[in-house]
């Protein structure tokens, strides 16, 4: 946080609300309908636009983070596929925390497992006994891949346009207030 302590001016308030702005995420209720109306916003490859559908299905906006990577130098050539990437990681994430016991922050490899253990409690299920559930895990994991596949195409932009987050998923993590360990 970058509020000096005491100081408790508009100023510092406005950068702490700021400082993860896709918050409201993890905040929102997971609920069947909720969750419908995600998986209806998915495109062919997986991916999720941060559209207007997306920011009012979870009270955020998408706006600043487009404004800081624009502002940072993110080139307009690769921007739709990097904010469709933080959109639909920030879609994962936020399975993951409302779906298990997962301590934040997270990397990739624990939203792979996290599929994965889905795909292996359905294998005992017919596609019969439960086509939705067998459909949101095949959703799932071509959501998985594409965050897979998107960050390791654009893993040096984050370097690039000095984010002072590593990887795409810390600064991601971040956007959401889940970058430091969460009190249980």
């Amino acid at each position: 946080m970058a509020s000096g302590g005491a100081e408790n001016t508009n100023d510092s308030i406005t950068y702490e609300t700021n400082d993860a702005p896709l918050r409201s995420i993890i905040e929102t209720t997971l609920t069947y309908s909720l969750i419908t109306g995600i998986f209806q916003q998915q495109n062919n490859d997986g991916s999720f636009s941060p559209t207007a559908r997306l920011e009012e299905l979870f009270n955020v906006s998408f706006e600043q983070m487009k404004h800081d990577l624009s502002s940072k130098g993110l080139a307009s050539s690769i921007s739709e596929e990097i904010y469709r990437l933080v959109s639909t990681a920030a879609i994962l994430f936020y399975f993951l925390y409302h779906s298990q016991k997962t301590n934040f922050p997270v990397d990739l490899d624990a939203i792979k497992q996290f599929v994965s253990k889905a795909r292996t409690e359905l294998e005992d299920l017919s596609p019969k006994d439960d086509p939705i559930m067998q459909t949101y895990i095949d959703n799932g994991e071509l959501a998985v891949k594409y965050v897979i596949e998107t960050r390791e195409k654009y893993a040096d932009i984050c370097k690039q346009i000095n984010l002072p987050e590593t990887t795409w998923e810390n600064y991601i993590q971040r956007l959401m207030g889940l970058d430091k360990p969460q009190q249980q």
